[in-house]
């Protein structure tokens, strides 16, 4: 799953991330745009929102690690993302492991 992002999708994110004048709608929109692209390329063999969810934190690691100045943005929007999108996903997710 890891060599399934491309390092020039990894870039461009991390280059709009850099844009100081983006608020962070417009920093989660880019980053929803990133995952869309990769979901496109991705097999639909697991769930879609096991998937993005696994995508979208690989996605801010690989941002983090290719500009580490931009780790708190990218934690916080990916975040942000999650508990907008995912958060029922994530919820079932830990009570089941918790039954």
């Amino acid at each position: 799953m890891d060599r399934s992002i491309h390092p020039g999708l990894v870039n461009n994110l991390a280059m709009q991330f850099m844009n100081v004048n983006l608020s962070e709608e417009d920093r989660r929109r880019y980053l929803v745009t990133a995952l869309e692209r990769i979901m496109q390329t991705y097999p639909t063999d697991m769930e879609e929102e096991k998937t993005m969810l696994m995508l979208a934190m690989l996605l801010a690691k690989k941002v983090a690690d290719h500009t580490p100045s931009l780790l708190r943005d990218v934690f916080r929007t990916t975040v942000n993302f999650i508990n907008q999108n995912l958060f029922t996903y994530v919820r079932n997710l830990v009570r089941n492991e918790m039954d």
